[in-house]
């Protein structure tokens, strides 16, 4: 699908962030690439909500051959290969006019709270930034990463256990309720293994394996923050545990 010039470069800033931005907000993603590949010769990486794809070019460039690279976005003007390869060849980490060496990553399109487009248990690593906001069902989309983790696999999802550019009633974007009390996701996280971990900005999600998570839960309601304030951004997600 084409994407006309204008609509491509209002939306560069916040879908062509890099490593560096996702260090700031995930913690070094390199080093537990080149921990992994200290015992195995490939590495395979998704990068959910990658957008122009500019972590995953980058990354690419930093590694070649020794990465599988994978990025998901829900549609196709969100970055697609022919975006990617548009927002590569600006900066100069693909070369124009010649078959890609090595290969470019690959480029899935779905919606991740619906359910994601992958076997089980195939990527040592899944990555996200910024993306967290707008996923609908966001304990399905925890579920679902994990299911694709390999054993010993690892997640770090860009995440606040409360958004700081929302007000009050919708900065909790996800909220479970056992019996009518509160039980944050920091907290329920903890129960199955996960965390909430400082980064440089803001704190992220860090997990591998949930087992049995969230099968204790049941989705209430959704509600789009930018539906109620065009300068508000976010998907809150409500949930009961169920006895």
């Amino acid at each position: 699908m084409k994407i006309s010039d204008g609509h491509y470069r209002s939306k560069l800033p916040f879908r062509a962030r890099g490593l560096a931005e996702m260090s700031a907000r995930i913690g070094d993603v390199c080093a537990d690439i080149d921990a992994r590949l200290e015992r195995q010769p490939v590495v395979r990486v998704l990068d959910l909500g990658c957008g122009y794809g500019t972590a995953l070019l980058e990354l690419r460039q930093r590694y070649g051959t020794r990465v599988d690279l994978h990025g998901l976005n829900r549609q196709p003007r969100d970055g697609d290969l022919e975006i990617l390869m548009r927002n590569g060849i600006e900066r100069g980490l693909v070369a124009a006019g010649v078959p890609p060496e090595p290969p470019l990553p690959v480029i899935h399109h779905a919606d991740a709270g619906a359910g994601l487009p992958f076997a089980d248990g195939i990527f040592d690593l899944v990555v996200s930034q910024v993306a967290w906001l707008y996923f609908g069902n966001k304990v399905a989309v925890l579920r679902e990463v994990s299911r694709i983790l390999r054993d010993d696999g690892l997640a770090r999802i860009d995440a606040d256990e409360v958004h700081p550019a929302l007000p009050a009633e919708y900065a909790r974007l996800v909220e479970i309720r056992e019996q009518g009390r509160l039980v944050p996701l920091g907290e329920y996280l903890g129960r199955h293994g996960g965390a909430f971990v400082p980064a440089a900005e803001g704190e992220y999600l860090r997990f591998g394996k949930l087992v049995r998570f969230a099968e204790d839960l049941e989705p209430v309601f959704e509600v789009d923050t930018n539906a109620i304030h065009a300068h508000w951004n976010g998907i809150k997600c409500v949930y009961r545990m169920l006895r």
